[in-house]
């Protein structure tokens, strides 16, 4: 039995005294000190402590918590939580609370009576006076390191809660308690407790669970045995003395293990890149569909060291991106890494564009696997067949014959090559690059975020953007192209960068492991290409106004005839094994030339040589004409006063096509009273 105070002089007094506040209150009309505010404003108020990525239909993806003070999910409207969750909160914490009007007077009155006469203390909040303590922290218990359990307070309360009924309805008052009530540590609203203590939201919660939830809002921090303890006791309040099992199983199993990873994990690395904001609900141009597959198939390479990307031809939008299998990865998506031969195609692109080239072209290759059809043992390969099998002779020839045109191009997709001719790209700008030979040669910035319309940037013509793309397909069991163009950049045996498009998708993947990685890769490359298409193949694209098919016959056949495509114009029947091809032996591209000796010798002079000119071909250094030309033999050497400095040398033909092209740098004392000589 609790103690009775031992105060037998004061009674009379103290009874006196609760007389008068039961009937003060009871006769009171009750007028909040502080302004009631809305339901909407307290709603709205109320924003959760994650952010949530959404992709372009609205489905969630990721969430990211910013708010790391408290942990509060989305409101949650009152028809839609569990009715056994309203009955066991009713029955633990206000079981008039439809019948008053903000106070429980006859509860309110034997809580005082109590209070002043035993030393263990009894409440009797309303669930109208407990959320009015927490829309005000004034009225709150503990406020400012008081107790807050003296009838000031609960005088203060009480205003407060029937100012509140007289503005909200019941259920609203209802529905804002149970999201803004605190549950257990940080956790605040049952969407919050459920998700934590259940794994489930508070719109599936059964009886149990309910139980469980109702009698931690008395005692959010009390022992898992005494919540356990509690919920049995409520439940044979509510007369439903099977729920106590279950209750106190859950009480023990989930109350200290709390389920506190995000409820979405498709697109985590995105997540962390774009929610800055509690609270924010970001729509991205991800389709789930395709977040789900590329990360499924990224998964399944076993692999932590992988990344996908998929854009959207039409609209240049990102439609999937994983930066690494597991959330706890970092983004592998977003480094940059060297895009080795991938940018061949653009270079050949330039070429052909230039009508420098053909697809039949032949250009030498040392390596070609036939025997030599010229007394001078030169090899000749188609370029088709040069770009497909990303033969490194004719790749710098090509690199030649592109110039300055080919860095020039990259850069409208952004792209920057150093001086070497590579460069360090990311996958999402590499899926963007590839996507505009998909896409008529024009270039938009891949974008994760819906926005204003973008002006396109031309990278190459449609004509030649047609053309390699269809040398980059792949043949079917059949040798025909298929339709979808792949490559693949394989730096060493452990790693392999994939890049390529059908009518519909770019899709770039890196991946990396052991030994047979770049095949697995390779494999998962065109998994998701599968997928993407599972509802409509890919179709091969129709060739621009400006493209036109010819049979092609090679004299020796170097090479099988074949039907090829050419830019209107260039059309050719029949190749010939050309007897000679111009080149510039010296300098060699991206050597550094001494130019020192003009210290000491202003007479001092460096020669330009070429191989196997023509009659009319001439020297071309950085943009300007110089030398005499004219003929095979000035056009075969010519003299030069060394600048310091980068230079490009171009050898033209007598047409005004550039032969071969080389960058080279000199070193040599600076004076400016020396001009060079053009």
């Amino acid at each position: 039995m609790p103690a009775i105070r031992q105060l037998p002089y004061f009674f009379p007094l103290i009874r006196r005294f609760a007389a008068l506040v039961l009937v003060a209150g009871a006769a009171s009309t009750a007028h909040a000190t502080q302004p009631i505010p809305a339901f909407a404003e307290v709603k709205a108020g109320a924003k959760p402590s994650v952010a949530v990525l959404l992709a372009r239909d609205g489905t969630p993806l990721a969430e990211r918590r910013i708010d790391t003070r408290v942990r509060r999910l989305e409101w949650v409207g009152l028809s839609s939580l569990s009715p056994s969750l309203k009955e066991a909160l009713l029955a633990a914490e206000d079981k008039r609370f439809f019948e008053h009007s903000g106070v429980d007077w006859r509860a309110f009155a034997g809580s005082l009576w109590h209070n002043l006469w035993y030393d263990r203390k009894r409440g009797a909040s309303t669930l109208s006076m407990q959320l009015a303590g927490l829309l005000d922290p004034e009225l709150a218990l503990g406020y400012a390191g008081m107790p807050r359990r003296s009838i000031g307070q609960k005088w203060d309360q009480a205003l407060a809660a029937q100012a509140l009924e007289a503005r909200w309805t019941k259920e609203q008052i209802l529905e804002a308690y149970l999201n803004l009530a605190p549950f257990r540590g940080d956790l605040q609203g049952v969407h919050a407790a459920s998700r934590a203590f259940f794994g489930k939201p508070p719109t599936e919660i059964g009886r149990p669970e309910a139980l469980v939830l109702a009698v931690l809002l008395r005692g959010p921090n009390a022992r898992a045995d005494t919540v356990a303890r509690r919920a049995c006791v409520l439940a044979e309040r509510i007369g439903a003395p099977s729920a106590c099992g279950p209750a106190q199983r859950l009480a023990d199993t989930s109350l200290d293990r709390q389920q506190l990873g995000s409820r979405w994990d498709l697109a985590p690395h995105t997540a962390r890149h774009l929610l800055q904001h509690a609270g924010e609900r970001l729509v991205t141009t991800f389709d789930a569909d395709a977040q789900r597959l590329v990360l499924q198939v990224v998964r399944r390479l076993g692999s932590g060291e992988a990344a996908a990307v998929v854009v959207d031809n039409a609209s240049g939008d990102v439609l999937a991106y994983v930066g690494a299998p597991e959330a706890a990865l970092p983004d592998q998506a977003v480094l940059l890494r060297s895009a080795g031969n991938l940018l061949l195609p653009f270079a050949y692109g330039v070429a052909l564009e230039r009508r420098q080239l053909t697809a039949a072209s032949l250009l030498e290759e040392s390596l070609a696997n036939h025997a030599p059809t010229q007394p001078d043992d030169r090899m000749w390969v188609s370029v088709r067949r040069a770009l497909t099998e990303s033969l490194t002779e004719p790749a710098q020839t090509v690199l030649r014959m592109a110039g300055e045109q080919l860095p020039e191009r990259l850069r409208q997709a952004e792209v920057d090559m150093a001086r070497g001719g590579g460069a360090d790209v990311g996958l999402v700008q590499l899926a963007g690059l590839y996507r505009s030979l998909a896409s008529g040669g024009q270039w938009l910035a891949p974008r994760l975020v819906a926005g204003p319309e973008r002006t396109p940037r031309r990278v190459l013509r449609a004509e030649a953007g047609f053309i390699v793309g269809d040398m980059l397909a792949e043949p079917d069991a059949d040798g025909n192209p298929q339709a979808f163009a792949f490559r693949q950049y394989v730096p060493d045996g452990r790693e392999a960068l994939m890049i390529g498009f059908s009518e519909r998708f770019s899709i770039a993947l890196w991946a990396a492991g052991n030994r047979g990685m770049p095949a697995q890769a390779g494999a998962a490359w065109h998994e998701i290409l599968r997928g993407l298409h599972r509802s409509q193949p890919p179709v091969r694209p129709a060739p621009p106004p400006g493209v036109v098919s010819s049979l092609v016959v090679f004299e020796p056949p170097v090479e099988s005839a074949r039907r090829e495509w050419f830019i209107r114009g260039t059309e050719l029947e029949r190749v010939m094994v050309p007897r000679s091809l111009p080149r510039i032996a010296y300098p060699a591209g991206g050597t550094i030339v001494d130019g020192m000796p003009l210290a000491d010798d202003s007479n001092f002079r460096i020669h330009f040589e070429a191989l196997r000119t023509a009659p009319g071909a001439w020297w071309r250094l950085n943009g300007e004409r110089i030398g005499n030309g004219g003929n095979s033999s000035s056009a075969s050497r010519t003299a030069w006063r060394p600048v310091a400095g980068r230079h490009v040398l171009d050898l033209m033909s007598a047409e005004g096509q550039v032969l071969d092209s080389v960058t080279f740098a000199v070193r040599a004392p600076v004076d400016d009273s020396q001009p060079a000589d053009h």
